[in-house]
């Protein structure tokens, strides 16, 4: 098949769909053609595959035509489009599948209106609350109607979480058939330039520097752990709006050299970083399922994470990590210091997350389900 994967982050940038776009390039290349159409500032060549690039210099609307022209001209005979997001790229991608008559599968990972909403301090609601009763003026009406548009033209609709799912067909109408859950793959293991080995009492989280990540519970948890360890420490990679406040607090609360903010860092460094820590931290107040997560899982550190829907999915309390309440840094600091204290709890939590790993979200498996989805949308098309 020839397939079109449109996309609107892409590596060097961290985050799910650039890592998840690079993996599956790297995955499909040899069986399919592959044509990359991206947003992206600087960008990282693939070997056997092509690669279309709207630089994200451009104005808005300059950048939005570019990507639009980029992805109509890739498209030309293709098989499927794979769209990685339902606004930047999902509204070219679904006019240019009915333009050319080609099937669309969409990716759905997160709702961009309550994302922007919130990074932008319009709601503080949490997912379900906002897309019961939407908040955030204009901008988040319109968001809504194209993202509802998008998703309901789309062939098929794929979510890496039953809890997205049921969230987006009670929202945005979308025929339950056409949703369906395909669970995120752990990315595979890179082999970093030096060798790491777990420094005592140091956790790690990656993350766009957003609110509801949580990071400000993370700042706080080290202060409570501060106590107990003198020596503890924590990284917070990532680059996004909540820095410097961020920053400001760890200084507040006296601890600005207990905690280093490295900003955006590559896959290998992240890998470093993992490897390098004793926990890993996911504070957020919603996901759709972390592919933070499953990169932990992969790396074997223990991971401590939010009781949320999604991330649920993945981490079971006590098995595959330690699950907390969200909003609480008590509860997330005595999380850490149960698996600082207890070694054999570390060990228990690392082998529970293999195994999940590898009955549940394993390249594999998602493989076999996403090409499915294509071929039959390709043999059925909507459009």
């Amino acid at each position: 098949m020839k397939i079109i994967l449109a996309t609107p982050v892409y590596p060097p940038e961290i985050g799910g769909p650039a890592t998840y776009t690079k993996e599956l390039a790297l995955r499909l290349r040899d069986t399919h053609e592959i044509i990359i159409v991206a947003y992206a500032s600087t960008s990282e060549r693939i070997a056997g595959t092509k690669l279309f690039i709207a630089s994200k210099r451009r104005p808005l609307l300059l950048r939005l035509g570019k990507y639009f022209f980029d992805l109509f001209r890739a498209s030309k005979d293709a098989d499927i489009i794979y769209v990685q997001n339902a606004l930047a790229a999902g509204l070219p991608a679904i006019m240019v599948g009915m333009l050319r008559r080609i099937p669309v599968v969409l990716k759905f990972v997160g709702d961009e209106a309550w994302e922007r909403a919130n990074q932008e301090r319009r709601t503080n609601k949490f997912l379900e609350e906002f897309l019961a009763h939407p908040e955030g003026g204009w901008r988040t009406s319109i968001r809504m109607l194209i993202q509802g548009f998008v998703l309901r033209h789309a062939d098929i609709v794929t979510t890496p979480s039953a809890y997205l799912r049921e969230a987006i067909v009670r929202t945005y109408r979308i025929k339950p058939e056409r949703a369906v859950v395909n669970y995120n793959a752990a990315e595979k293991e890179v082999e970093t330039v030096f060798p790491a080995a777990p420094m005592p009492h140091q956790i790690i989280a990656t993350a766009r520097l957003v609110e509801w990540k949580g990071l400000e519970g993370i700042v706080r948890a080290v202060a409570l752990l501060k106590k107990e360890y003198p020596d503890v420490r924590a990284i917070i990679a990532g680059d996004g709006p909540e820095e410097q406040r961020l920053k400001a607090l760890a200084e507040e609360l006296k601890i600005a050299d207990h905690i280093s903010f490295p900003g955006r860092v590559s896959r290998a460094e992240t890998w470093y970083l993992r490897k390098n820590s004793e926990v890993y931290v996911l504070n957020s107040t919603y996901e759709g399922l972390p592919h933070t997560v499953l990169t932990s899982f992969a790396a074997r550190i223990p991971t401590v994470a939010t009781d949320i829907p999604g991330t649920d999915e993945a981490v079971y309390d006590g098995v595959s990590g330690l699950l907390v309440p969200p909003g609480d840094p008590q509860a997330l600091a005595d999380a850490i210091a149960r698996l600082f204290a207890d070694p054999a709890l570390r060990a228990q939590v690392v082998e529970g997350a293999s195994r999940i790993l590898t009955e549940k979200f394993s390249w594999e498996t998602h493989l076999a389900i996403l090409l499915t989805f294509f071929e039959s949308v390709r043999a059925k098309p909507a459009h």
